[in-house]
């Protein structure tokens, strides 16, 4: 498994946490750049090494992140679960988690 602090999870933990802060353009240069990040680990077929650890990450921001994009590739059941449970989240990572689900055609409830 990769270590969760390496320089492009560390970078991908900082554009999901920027991702919320400033304009819509802000947001939308702090997405494109974490599906560059997870391109590369795709590349490599590493996304759920780099990802599944993000999905315990502090930050309902990160987990979001982490969980949307992991829903493209294995351990999608995994990413599931953890957007079902920012569905509850107090603010717009609630409603974002919402969205994600019902975009991807998955019940927001198990």
């Amino acid at each position: 498994m990769a270590n969760v602090t390496s320089a492009e999870q560390m970078e991908f933990i900082n554009n999901a946490e920027e991702y919320w802060q400033g304009s819509a353009k802000h947001g939308n240069a702090k997405e494109r750049a974490n599906k560059k990040i997870v391109a590369k680990w795709a590349e490599s077929a590493m996304v759920a090494d780099y990802l599944l650890p993000l999905l315990e990450h502090n930050s309902a921001k990160v987990r979001l992140a982490a969980a949307a994009h992991l829903l493209n590739y294995s351990e999608k059941e995994k990413a599931i679960e953890v957007l079902r449970d920012l569905v509850d989240h107090p603010s717009l990572i609630g409603s974002s988690a919402d969205a994600v689900l019902r975009i991807h055609k998955i019940s927001v409830t198990p």
